[in-house]
Parts: C-alpha cells; structure tokens; sequence
C-alpha cells in the first residue's frame, strides 16, 4: 500500500471504462480498488454517437446484461470499501425512463447481495412549455452548424432532455449525501467534475480532468479503458491500470482532439474550457501524467444543451411504377448505398469509380411499416431479376447474404433539438429534480481486503509498460499515410465532422506544417466542399497534430446514412502529398 498510498489533500477516482455496459478487465478494476483505493468510481453512459435511435425508442446502449455485469463490481467495491458511485447519462441518452431503468437495476443488485445504499436520482426531462417560452424570450440558439429551432421541432419532439453541468450533483452531493448516483443526461465530463468540485478543486482543473477521464483510458498508450486519476486543487495526474499502458504528455494532450470541434477551446455548461496554456509532465514511473495550468473561462449566460428526435414519418423506375408516390417527398423514399463506390463517403467521394465487386445496401423509409415493406420486397425482386444489356447470369443479379432478404429495421428518427437554451438556475429542480431513497438490508459481511482475491498484484508491479516506438518516415515525396502516426475522422456532435491528424515527432510535424498542404483549399478540393462548410482548420503545437472540421452534409443516424459514428471519412487525407524535407 505504500507504493499507491496518497496525500491528506489528495482526491482519487476510479474509471473502468469509457461507457458503461462496454465491459472492462475484472483484474485491473480490482488491483485499481484494492490498491488505490479511490474516493469514487465514475462513469458516463451517454453519447449521441449512434444516432437519434435511443431517445426517439426509448432503447438502452446495451442490454441489462451488460448493465448488470458492470456495475455488479462497481457496488461491491463500494460496499467493501465505502467510497461513491457517480453515473451519468443513464442509459445513453440519460431520459427519466432509462434513470428508472438504471436505478431499477442498481436497486436489484444491492438488494440481492444484501447491501445497503443510499441512492440518489437526477432528471433531465425539460417540459416543452419552458422550451416554448424561452424560444419566444430569445433565448435558445442553435449549438454549432444547426438549423434555428422552431416551434414544431417543440411539438414533434419526442422525449427532450437538457445536458446537464456539475452544479446538479454537487447539490445532490451536499443535500442529500448519497452513496450512489444514477443521473440524467449530462455534460460527458460533469459528474468528475463535480465530486472534484465538492472536495474543494478548482473548476478548471476538475473539468479538464473531465474531459479526459469520461474516455477511460483512451489517453493512454496504447489505448486502454481503465484509469485512476489523482486530484489536486490545481492538478491532476493520470496513471491506466493497464501495467502495459502508459499515459504520456503528447497523449494526454492529443487526447482534447477527440471528437471536438477545435482542441484548445471547449464549451460546456458556464462557460469555456481553455487548454491553449496546460502543461503535461510525465512523473518518475514513466507511465503517470501530471496535467496543470488549464483555465475555465465562465460565459455572461448559463447555458444548457438540449436534445431531441421526432419521427420521420432502372430499379428506380420500376419501382416506382408500383408505387407512384415514391420519392415525391421525404416521407417515401428508396435510398442505395452502393459499397465499393460511394457508399460510406456519398458527396464528399472525391473518386466514385466503381470496383469490381460492389456491395448494395437498399434502404426504403414510408409512411408505413407495411408500405416501406412492400416498396423493399419490389425493388429487392427487380434488383436481382431485372433485365439489362449484355447481361450473362439470367438467375439472378446478385447474391443475397441475408434470409429473409428484407429487415425491418423500426421506425426512423432524426436529431431535432440540438440547442443552447439559457437559464438562470443550473440547478433549476424542474429542470434537474433530485430524489432519494435507499435501498437493501445491509446483511452482507463487510470485506476490506476483498477483491484481492481477482487479481495477482506480480502482475502489475513487475510488468513494465510497452516500448514506445516512433514512426519510420522517409525523407524523401511522401504522402501523408508515410508521414502522420494517426490519420482519424470522426463524429463532433450529430452535425459536424472532425479530423484529426497526428505525428509522434516534432520533426515530422514541423515538416508537414511548413509545407502548408492542409490548406482550405486542399479540404475542398479532397471533400467538395464549400468555404462555408469548413469550421475550423488549424495546428495545435502541444499534440503535434492538426485538426480540421466541417460540417456534416447529411443528417446523423437518419434515413440516408452512410457512416453513423463518422469514422470512415478520413480516406482523403491519407494521399495528401507531402515534400520532402528542405523542399
């Protein structure tokens, strides 16, 4: 215990992973527990990355299985150990139906296990009255590249919720003295924040700390899940449970690229998080992190996000000879994604020559399960009987890998509400309410040399880290794919797209810099895109990366998707042409 013990003004907490229900390594979530002993364990369960799905069905990230085996552990450590569980975004998309759900769950296991708990819920469903006023005080704006709210997007909606800051858990914290939370939607790194908050840390320190901890261990090198964070009042250090992993100060700081609009600014609930002064020291071990100098910049109006879905309610010529209203409107519509051609990149496809092999994916959204079918089965049955010039194979036109051909894949949502609306309480109760109550007899034998039995603690101390190894990058013309340690894309929220591009040496990336290859125009050129579409391009020293976002040109997780998480969009980027050095 010597080795990990920790200062009287020390904060520690536990992450096992970036999301819950994604399952972690039961032995380094122990060693973590039992040799660490945080304060708390933390963990988000929110994201819009899949799509409008989850709030417009009312459907989980994952299934209660999952729930259950990861935060059976979870309780238990806190059970044996006293320390807090803090959840956010329950369920994924954080509604009061998947709080219940959650907390239903959470309630079970104490109670099966005989332990006893005080638990506390926060809401996040916002009441479409408060919606509507403030829409007609002037006081929502769209959050990014989004069209204005209207009041029909109001009214269509179908379960709104409001990302909440730290304020709420800190309240319910401090009021109701919980030993589990099971919150809302919420701002990813808002439920870190606030236990930091609530112990007497600075609100930059504990935000930036946030940010980087509501991904597991993605900072990490290589890349891991499990994290335990020390906290100071002004900094914090980050140390992966993983022996083999190690956090380092370029991957810590390259950590702010991922999945932001622009790295060294980050808007949250209050205000702006500014990281264009942290600095990053690797510590003694060679594997900890210490990260300091980071500052909360507060906005003149608090303001939260809210988010929502409403409900869309040759082959071609021939199918719509059957169906005539097909394609008249948005409401019915035939849609192919042609693989090997278009299909993940549609309109930023700077090379649609089609491959020898192709795969065709065809989707159809009506008015109706039953005529959304109907119009399937046709243009199924023409695609592969339909005849044209030169043909060869008379049986059919392609192979069906699926039986039956056709999926009913349920109704279809698209986001709505993706806005800032001001308020003058970040702990407005009809907004964010807080219940309590507890839960379990209390029976269960308590432990506190238990979970040592999971892990062999040889393992952790006598294994050292991976061997970091830089890039081979020749001297000579290039491409980009020859140049850059990460080439990346990925969604920024449901209406921008983001790259990122990253090099493990300065000389590398002073090299790519120099020649001034990514420029706006370059972007255009690689996505067919306009001036306007482009959101941000620019270097960011403390990462040696670069970083460039853009509008999204279709709507995320809807009908028409080619590429829901936005990670197959970077392809482009990898041919940049780079000069060789002294060029």
């Amino acid at each position: 215990m010597v080795k990990f013990s920790k200062q009287a003004d020390e904060i520690r907490i536990l992450t096992a992973n970036a999301m819950l229900g994604y399952g972690y390594k039961s032995d380094h979530f122990w060693f973590g527990i039992h040799e660490h002993r945080p304060d708390a364990i933390v963990i988000d369960s929110g994201s819009t990355d899949g799509g409008p799905f989850k709030l417009g069905m009312g459907r989980k990230t994952v299934a209660d299985e999952s729930y259950i085996r990861d935060l059976t552990p979870y309780i238990t450590a806190c059970a044996h150990y006293g320390m807090k569980l803090l959840i956010s975004s329950a369920g994924g998309d954080g509604s009061d139906k998947h709080v219940a759900e959650i907390l239903a769950i959470v309630n079970k296991i104490i109670e099966d296990n005989g332990f006893k708990f005080k638990v506390a819920t926060i809401g996040a469903a916002v009441p479409k009255g408060l919606i509507r006023q403030k829409l007609k005080d002037g006081k929502i704006s769209p959050c990014g590249p989004v069209p204005p709210l209207t009041p029909e997007d109001i009214d269509s909606a179908v379960d709104i919720v409001a990302q909440m800051g730290p304020e709420p858990f800190i309240k319910a914290l401090e009021e109701e003295k919980p030993d589990i939370i099971v919150a809302g939607r919420a701002y990813d790194p808002s439920p870190f924040a606030a236990f930091c908050m609530n112990l007497g840390v600075e609100r930059a320190p504990a935000f930036h700390l946030g940010k980087i901890l509501e991904c597991g261990g993605q900072c990490a090198v290589p890349k891991g899940r499990s994290m335990i964070a020390t906290i100071r009042k002004d900094s914090f250090d980050l140390t992966p449970l993983n022996p083999i992993e190690r956090c380092t100060p370029l991957s810590v700081a390259a950590h702010s690229l991922y999945e932001k609009t622009r790295p060294d600014q980050l808007p949250g609930p209050g205000g702006v998080l500014h990281l264009d002064q942290a600095q990053y020291k690797v510590l003694k071990d060679g594997r900890t992190t210490r990260c300091w100098g980071s500052r909360f910049v507060p906005t003149p109006t608090y303001q939260i996000k809210l988010e929502d879905d409403f409900l869309e309610n040759r082959v071609r010529n021939y199918t719509r000879g059957l169906f005539p209203e097909l394609d008249k409107s948005d409401d019915c519509r035939l849609i192919f994604h042609v693989y090997g051609r278009n299909a993940i990149m549609g309109p930023l496809e700077p090379n649609s020559e089609p491959a020898h092999e192709v795969g065709v994916l065809g989707e159809v959204v009506a008015p109706t399960a039953a005529k959304a079918m109907a119009i399937c089965n046709s243009a199924r049955v023409s695609c592969l009987h339909l005849y044209y010039p030169g043909i060869l194979a008379t049986t059919g036109n392609f192979a069906s890998p699926l039986s039956p051909h056709e999926q009913d894949a349920g109704a279809v949502f698209k986001f709505s509400l993706y806005h800032l609306m001001e308020i003058d309480d970040p702990t407005d109760p009809t907004i964010f309410p807080i219940k309590s109550s507890t839960a379990g007899a209390g029976t269960f034998v308590n432990d506190e040399n238990f979970g040592k039995q999971f892990f062999n603690l040889d393992n952790f101390l006598k294994i050292s880290p991976e061997e970091i190894k830089t890039k081979s990058v020749p001297t000579g013309p290039a491409t980009m794919r020859d140049v850059a340690s990460v080439v990346r894309s990925k969604n920024s929220g449901p209406f921008e797209l983001t790259f990122d591009i990253m090099f493990d040496d300065e000389k590398h990336y002073q090299r790519v810099k120099r020649a001034n290859v990514l420029t706006n125009e370059t972007i255009k050129k690689l996505y067919q895109i306009r001036d306007e579409d482009i959101v941000v391009n620019m270097y960011f020293d403390p990462a040696l990366a670069w970083k460039c976002t853009i509008r999204r040109p279709w709507a995320q997780g809807s009908v028409g998707e080619r590429d829901t998480l936005g990670t197959a969009q970077h392809a482009p980027l990898l041919s940049v042409a780079v000069p060789a050095v002294g060029a």
